[in-house]
């Protein structure tokens, strides 16, 4: 179990709640184009990077809560780009949704510290890819993060 190694946990929580400051380090100075520059079509720009971490962490957190609360739900996945559509990500202001991300992430991180040992070991059936344990879901939330963060410093380095 990886939560068990000694600085699994320390380690996670520093990548948690670094994560917003790293986002707005990376959206100093960014300019109303570089929000909407779309370097690669397959994926997001700035402005919609930062609506989709802010609604994620919204996602995350009701996964996890369904995952603590219920014995072993079905988590249905959603359709990435539908979702960005429907909730118009790319109609807004990249400083509203780091701050909306930041507060979202201070919540994710208060429901995972306050969890039991036992909690960890908690899982979830996402038809896609099978058995998630709880340890699992928390640790995709930095992946994803690094995820993002190295586009948008790809993305503002390329400018």
């Amino acid at each position: 179990m990886l939560v068990d190694y000694p600085y699994t946990r320390k380690y996670l929580f520093t990548a948690l709640e670094a994560a917003p400051d790293l986002f707005d380090h990376l959206l100093k100075g960014l300019t109303e184009a570089e929000a909407d520059r779309r370097p690669d079509p397959e994926r997001f720009t700035i402005r919609e990077i930062m609506a989709h971490l802010a609604d994620w962490d919204a996602v995350f957190l009701a996964r996890m809560t369904r995952v603590r609360d219920e014995d072993e739900p079905t988590i249905e996945g959603y359709d990435e780009g539908q979702r960005a559509i429907d909730l118009y990500y790319d109609r807004t202001d990249p400083t509203e949704q780091s701050r909306l991300f930041r507060e979202r992430r201070v919540q994710l991180v208060k429901f995972l510290r306050s969890l039991e040992a036992a909690d960890w070991q908690r899982a979830c059936l996402r038809p896609e890819i099978g058995r998630l344990t709880f340890e699992g879901m928390a640790l995709l939330v930095p992946l994803h993060d690094t995820y993002h963060l190295e586009q948008v410093a790809a993305w503002r380095k390329a400018v």
